[in-house]
C-alpha cells in the first residue's frame, strides 16, 4: 500500500456527524481517549441534509458490505453508533477504526485504518439496507431504491 495514497472524500449527513462530534466532546470532557482517526475525519468530511445523502453512501443505520486487505471474502454489518451496539456480531461501532474508516465512503471506494498496529485497507462493495430515524428502510437493488 502506497503511503501517498489519496484518501477519498467522505460524506455525512448532519445527523451522525453532529451525533459523532458530541460523542468526540463527551469523551474528551470525561478525559477518555478520544480517537484521533475519528475526529480527523469528522474535520475532512463534507456534510449534507439527512435526506441529501447519496445513496451509494456509507452512514450509520446501514448495513455494508465491504472486503479487508483483499480477502476472498465479503463482510457484512450494520454500522452503529456505540451507544446503539446491540448485536456485536451483525453490528460494528462507527467509533472503531474500522467503522470510522467505512463511514461516508461510497461504494467502489477504498480507505486506509490502522487496528492493532497493523494497517488495513477496506473496499465498500455495497450498501444493502439503510435503516432511516422515522422507522422505516432504503434498500437499493439492481433496478433501483424500494421503500418501506
Amino acid at each position: 500500500m502506497n503511503a501517498q495514497h489519496r484518501l477519498p472524500p467522505i460524506t455525512l449527513a448532519t445527523s451522525d456527524y453532529n451525533r459523532l462530534l458530541f460523542t468526540a466532546m463527551i469523551r474528551q470532557n470525561q478525559d477518555r481517549p478520544t480517537p484521533d482517526f475519528l475526529l480527523k475525519e469528522l474535520r475532512r468530511a463534507d456534510v449534507c441534509h439527512p435526506a441529501a445523502l447519496p445513496e451509494d453512501v456509507v452512514s450509520t443505520n446501514c448495513r455494508v458490505i465491504y472486503r479487508i486487505d483483499d480477502e476472498p471474502k465479503s463482510r457484512a454489518h450494520l454500522l452503529v453508533h456505540s451507544e446503539d451496539l446491540t448485536w456485536p456480531g451483525a453490528e460494528i461501532s462507527v467509533t472503531t477504526p474500522l467503522g470510522t474508516a467505512l463511514l461516508g465512503l461510497r461504494v467502489g471506494d477504498r480507505m486506509s485504518f490502522v487496528e492493532d498496529g497493523r494497517i488495513h485497507e477496506v473496499y465498500v462493495e455495497d450498501i444493502g439496507i439503510r435503516f432511516l430515524d422515522d422507522g422505516s428502510t432504503v434498500t437499493r437493488t439492481p433496478g433501483g431504491i424500494t421503500w418501506t
